[in-house]
Order: C-alpha cells, then structure tokens, then sequence
C-alpha cells in the first residue's frame, strides 16, 4: 500500500519516470489489477507514449468494468495517435454509459470541434458542466468554440481552465508571484506557453502591457534574439521549456503571467485586434525575381499532421506561375521532396540554414525577404503576419480557434485565408488551384504595371 501511495504522488507532481519506476513493480506483482493498469495507462497518455496507454486502458477494461473515465481516457489516446473513428465509438460508449462522468462527456464534447459541430459541442460541454461545474476539460472545449467562433470575451474566461486540470496549458510560478491582475505600473514576468506560432501569436499582445508596465519576458531558446530586436527595453530570457530557473532571484518582479492569458485582458472584442506587424528582422538580400516563400506540411501529432498538410506534389497550379522564385520554408526533413518535385523541371530553393536555424531570428530575416509567403498552418505564417508580410495561409474546413471558423484571422492584416469549400470539405486540390489562379493574377498585374 505504502508504495502505491508513493507511486500516486509521485505521478500528481509530474514525476513521471520516477512514478513509472514504482508502478511497474507493483505490475509485476498485480498484472490483471484493472485499477493499477487503468492508472498506469492513464499517466502514459499524458506522457504522450499512446502505444502504452492503449495497451494497458484495453487491458483495465479486459480485466474490470468499462468504467466510463477509463473509457474517455482510452478515446483521447486514439484520439492523440490520429485514429479518429476508434476514437469516436470509445468515447460514444464513455459518454452513454449508465452513470457518465462530467470528464467521459467533456472529451467526448471535443470531437464535435474538429468535426465542426459547434453547437453539439457547447451542448455536451454545459451538460458536463450540470455534473460538475469545475470539469476543466468541459470549461477549455467550450474555450475553444468560442474563441473560433470569435466570442472573445466568453472565450478567453473559460480559456483560462487548461491551466486547472486539464493538461491543456502549463502555469509556471515565476518567483512565487502572484497572477497579474491588470493594475498598471508594476513589473510583471510574461511567461510562453505551447508552440512557437502560439508564442509569435500572443506576443501581439505584449506592446499592449507595454503600455502601462514593464515587462521581463520569459519564452522559447529559439526566439529570444527576435524578441529583443522587437521589444527593447525588455529584458529575455529563453528558458521556458527549464524546470529549475534562476533569473527571477535578480529581477525585482511584482506579478506573473502566462502571455496566452494575456487575451482575456486586450482582446475582448474583434475591434481590439489592431492587425498591425510588431516583430522586427533585417531581411537578407533577394534578386529581383518575386520571392514566394513556401510551406506546406505542419502539426506535431499524428491527425494535425494529415489535418495541416498539403503534398508539395500537389502544388503544380502554383509552382507553374512564372516570374516566381519560390524558396522552402519547411522546417521538416523535406530534401527528398523537394529534388523529386525539382526533378520535374521545377526550382525551388532550399536555405535550411535559416529555416532550421536555433536561432528563429535567422528564419525571421529569410521570411522577411519574402515578397509573399503561402503556406498551411504552420508558425510560418504566424511569423510573416508578425513580421507584416503578406501571406496566404490554407486552412482546414475545420480550423483550429486561431483561424477562425469564417471571415479573417483578426491577428495580422497581412494574412490571406484560403478555406477548404464547404462542399468539399476535405479537399485541398481545389484550395491550391485557387491560389494558383491568384498569384498568377498578382504576377500578370505586375508585368503589366512593368510595361
């Protein structure tokens, strides 16, 4: 008993390879326990190894009752490792069991986002929330419906739920101060969160603090030259993704904020979006042909991959506008991709010693020096908004809330959507031929003008 209690704090302070230590030896001791293999399970989905929290959430269920949470966990790792129908019938059964869990209702809530059902989303959200007002997972779905379908100030309050629970957002305690509450004049520690277009994206936000504070901001290694070249006068540290720091001993620091949470402060309404470039890179130098920086693969797990992806092969109506020198902005192991699609009597340029750089600030000037940047959802397109390049970005029919569900990304004036059409909701060939047709259109006029 004393070392399953052990093994169980351990996994609530986030040691996991310590937890895992421990629970495996009580495994070798009780391996048909449903509730050891539904625990273990449990803390491997949220280490991200899928493989094992499937084999041993089926095991739980094998050897126990089809608990409706044990349930709703396995639906989230099929959900996670990009099987999407297995996901679907897993979670169904979560959320009609005979005595549901307000957690079995909210995960199963998430699948209507991406499935573009908005409605039955927020329905199966509040029913949760019936069962139990403080479900963080039902609290941060309906965040990201609101947030898409551009109710900001809804959206932003229940936003801030991924840090209650829910896994969905890390809180860092940045010197034991407390949460920024919007009082002016003060020195308040901005802290990144999630991926690198997240952090480009929120950073929109920081000129606005600015204004009424000072401000020392921790974020990502990769984007502390392009934030102290943008934001001077604040002090950068890129030790986000460090456990243990030191910098706040030094700083003379009143309050902490995560820069996501900086929403609900500035952007509560679609007239408070200014739009305007606020990230600053010297760009390289270009010949005189119209640079056309291009991306088009993005996600880090498995169905936003496939979601967020458009085959450069696929990319023919564009490739043929002339006049174009097109460069690779993709920032995955595309080499092969590129000579293949070359091969075909294409030529675009490969500069991986920006685009992989450790320093984002070497990719900043390269998309700088673009004339225009097309891309899928990557943080590409996040960078040359920020940056004020004009960019076409390609969306699923069903975007993540930074897209918007229609109209406009209200983040950057300079950004472009191109929609899957509703009539063809998961087709991207008809996308790419519109914006082959459009920058065909833009080149035509420049000769013209040129003549």
């Amino acid at each position: 008993m004393q070392l399953w209690e052990q093994a169980n704090a351990l996994n609530a302070e986030g040691k996991y390879p310590e937890a895992e230590e421990l629970y495996c030896l009580l495994l070798t001791q009780n391996p048909k326990n449903p509730g050891l293999l539904a625990t273990l399970g449990t803390m491997y989905l949220q280490m991200n190894k899928l493989g094992l929290a499937v084999a041993l959430l089926e095991a739980s269920l094998k050897y126990g009752t089809r608990k409706s949470d044990i349930l709703s966990n396995l639906g989230l790792a099929y959900k996670y490792a990009g099987l999407v129908d297995k996901s679907r019938s897993v979670l169904e059964e979560s959320a009609k069991a005979p005595d549901p869990s307000a957690q079995g209702i909210a995960n199963y809530a998430g699948l209507f986002i991406e499935a573009g059902e908005p409605d039955k989303c927020i329905s199966l959200c509040k029913k949760a929330l019936k069962i139990d007002p403080t479900q963080a997972m039902a609290h941060w779905n309906l965040s990201l419906v609101l947030l898409g379908e551009g109710r900001w100030a809804e959206g932003w309050d229940e936003y801030e739920w991924g840090m209650r629970g829910c896994g969905m957002r890390v809180e860092r305690k940045i010197g034991g101060k407390p949460q920024w509450d919007g009082t002016p004049g003060k020195t308040v520690a901005v802290y990144g969160e999630q991926g690198l277009g997240d952090e480009i994206l929120f950073a929109s936000m920081l000129p606005d603090l600015l204004k009424t504070n000072k401000v020392v901001l921790e974020c990502h290694a990769r984007l502390v030259t392009l934030f102290q070249n943008s934001f001077p006068g604040v002090t950068v540290y890129g030790t986000r993704e460090k456990d243990e720091i030191e910098w706040p001993e030094h700083e003379q620091i009143d309050y902490q904020i995560s820069i996501g949470s900086l929403g609900k402060f500035f952007r509560r309404s679609r007239e408070a979006f200014p739009g305007t470039a606020y990230l600053k890179a010297d760009p390289l130098p270009s010949g005189k042909k119209f640079r056309v920086g291009i991306s088009w693969t993005g996600g880090a797990k498995a169905g936003r991959i496939q979601k967020r992806t458009v085959p450069l092969s696929w990319w023919k109506s564009i490739l043929d506008v002339r006049d174009v020198e097109f460069v690779s902005l993709q920032y995955t192991d595309c080499a092969d991709e590129i000579a293949m699609v070359n091969g075909l009597g294409y030529d675009i340029k490969q500069m991986d010693e920006f685009v992989k750089a450790d320093d984002y600030n070497e990719t900043a000037r390269l998309v700088k020096s673009c004339d225009l940047v097309i891309s899928v959802a990557t943080s590409v397109y996040h960078l040359a908004g920020a940056l004020g390049v004009p960019a076409w970005v390609m969306v699923p029919h069903n975007p993540p809330w930074r897209e918007q569900r229609q109209g406009g990304i209200p983040w950057y004036r300079s950004v472009r959507v191109y929609r899957q059409p509703e009539s063809k909701p998961d087709a991207w060939i008809p996308v790419v031929e519109r914006v082959g047709l459009d920058l065909d259109e833009m080149m035509a006029q420049r000769r013209r003008i040129a003549a």
